[in-house]
């Protein structure tokens, strides 16, 4: 609107416009279409006129001040615009015009105070040397002055060095069009337009490789982000829903995003780390524009939020991207976007996100399927002798106490001859779903070996883990199982051993101490737990004590499941 202002004004002043405002059409826009080429080359210089700057002077002193502004103005705006149009025909990316905000009204009142300096220096009969310096020193001094209060009037910092270059670079190319102008009057008016043109074009040239380099440069950064994120997303997760907060950051990272959904599709029941996987369903994690992410669905609003300014209201851009390995869709990932946020490329460079995506959740449950007992679908042996190690040694440095549980049903022998194999089979899994769904959350439970499964309990002392062993064989005596019309009864022996309420000198004494409550537990007559209290006393869940009789010649050696 201020420039709209100025050319109207300064196109009523006969001085500033001998021949009117638009004296000759063609002349104006091969000066634009000059100015705008070279305005293409910008160099650290942000949204300028740049080299563009050289069409004002022939146009000063071939046309008048006015319209030197409706050129500048012109050369000004397509200079912002056809280098992005260019690249976007040469490598399908889209950019936005690189118009600075107050741009154009920077430009016109600097180019008015140069043809104002331009016409009264040259009226006034100074040299060429004369009226140049003072058209150059008006443009640069309006320049300068319009930068430092435009960004006061926005509240943005001031960035000295990026005016500095913005100055610098159309005060050079004020002094290339009094070149181009000293030599058109010297050699004759006829040598202007090839040598403006030849200009121009090697302006243009120098954008061209310009914005060339800045696109290698992004794709190599492009490349070299992908590369960390497909590292960061492999190492730095634990878990189906570590993954999803990985993928949120990463997705976050190269779109504008407002909501997030990442769904697992084929999650087996008992994904974290003792539900047994009796089925599957799936589980979606989610987040809001805060970034925080949640298990369940997302509820959007219908549009994006509004933003400073003004801007069009408009509907979220979703995107669906699903992840997929060996011709299976594993999960998928949905994403509500700002349009008007995106920056050119991101789509594209999600886009190329989603095989690393798609990888990472493959090889988790990979990793997770090999963890676990393919039957019960709780973690096997292996698993619970590494987190036996870790807690052990937890113990030790932070002072706390830990416990584990042994338990074996009691007479599956019997269940297995009796009813068979397969109704063995039912009797597993529903023991070890009703124990990994009555543990506490962060207790383990594993399946030892046969019949026998194990929980391992952090920060846990010993009455408490008698507790809880109390509060699993009731359930498992509660359990309902029919096979082929035929009711099953299950009971379950349960052994506890502490630490530090009992001396060991190694993690595995643990489980010993623990099988020898167990082994107790049968010699009672099962359907019961105990708590080894050390040298052979026993504790049950009423509080009485027992003590197991061994003669002081024989050493007993616990048994190991034989």
């Amino acid at each position: 609107m201020a420039s709209l202002l100025l050319v109207g004004v300064a196109g009523r002043i006969p001085l500033l416009a001998p021949e009117g405002l638009i004296p000759r059409v063609w002349e104006i826009l091969a000066w634009i279409s000059l100015g705008a080429l070279a305005a293409g080359f910008r160099p650290l210089a942000g949204a300028s006129l740049g080299l563009g700057a050289f069409v004002l002077v022939p146009a000063m002193a071939r046309l008048g001040a006015a319209p030197a502004l409706v050129i500048g103005v012109g050369a000004h705006l397509l200079g912002g615009i056809w280098p992005g149009v260019a690249e976007r025909f040469a490598t399908g990316r889209k950019e936005k015009p690189g118009l600075e905000p107050g741009g154009l009204a920077g430009v016109s009142f600097s180019t008015l105070a140069a043809g104002v300096s331009f016409v009264l220096a040259s009226g006034a009969g100074r040299s060429s040397l004369a009226v140049a310096g003072a058209a150059i020193f008006a443009y640069a001094a309006t320049r300068a002055v319009w930068l430092v209060a435009r960004d006061r009037a926005m509240g943005t910092r001031e960035d000295v060095w990026s005016h500095g270059l913005v100055v610098l670079l159309e005060g050079a190319g004020l002094v290339l069009g009094f070149v181009v102008q000293g030599a058109a009057t010297s050699a004759g008016w006829g040598l202007m337009g090839p040598l403006a043109l030849v200009i121009a074009g090697l302006a243009a040239v120098a954008a061209h490789l310009q914005r060339m380099r800045g696109i290698v440069e992004a794709r190599l950064l492009d490349l070299e982000r992908l590369q960390q994120a497909h590292v960061r997303i492999l190492t730095e997760t634990s878990g189906m829903a570590g993954i999803a907060q990985q993928i949120l950051v990463e997705c976050r990272n190269v779109l504008p995003l407002g909501w997030f959904q990442f769904e697992l599709l084929t999650e087996p029941i008992g994904e974290e780390p003792n539900e047994p996987g009796d089925g599957s369903r799936a589980r979606s994690w989610s987040a809001g524009p805060d970034g925080v992410l949640f298990e369940g669905e997302p509820e959007p609003p219908p549009r994006p939020e509004m933003l400073p300014g003004i801007h069009r209201r408009t509907s979220w851009q979703i995107i669906r991207a699903p992840l997929e390995a060996e011709g299976e869709i594993l999960a998928m990932v949905r994403l509500w976007c700002d349009p008007r946020r995106f920056e050119p490329g991101a789509e594209k460079l999600f886009t190329t996100l989603v095989p690393q995506m798609a990888s990472s959740v493959h090889r988790a449950q990979l990793d997770r399927e090999a963890k676990l007992d393919p039957l019960t679908g709780v973690p096997v042996r292996r698993i619970l002798e590494s987190s036996l190690q870790k807690a052990y040694r937890h113990c030790f440095e932070e002072g706390q106490s830990m416990a584990v549980i042994m338990c074996d049903i009691d007479f599956f022998k019997k269940v297995n001859d009796v009813f068979g194999h397969a109704a063995g089979d039912d009797a597993l899994k529903l023991v070890a779903h009703t124990l990994a769904s009555q543990r506490r959350e962060g207790d383990l439970c594993c399946r030892y070996g046969g019949e026998e499964f194990t929980l391992l309990l952090e920060k846990t002392d010993g009455p408490s883990a008698l507790q809880l062993a109390e509060r699993l064989r009731a359930a498992v005596e509660g359990l309902a199982l029919v096979y082929e019309g035929r009711p099953i009864p299950l009971t379950l022996s349960l052994g506890v051993a502490a630490f530090p309420e009992v001396h060991i000198k190694t993690a595995s004494e643990l489980l010993l101490l623990a099988d020898e409550a167990l082994y107790q537990c049968k010699e009672r007559g099962r359907n019961r737990c105990l708590l080894y209290l050390g040298n052979h006393r026993f504790q049950g869940p009423d509080g009485e004590v027992v003590a197991r009789d061994v003669p002081e010649a024989v050493v007993a050696a616990p048994r190991i499941f034989g």
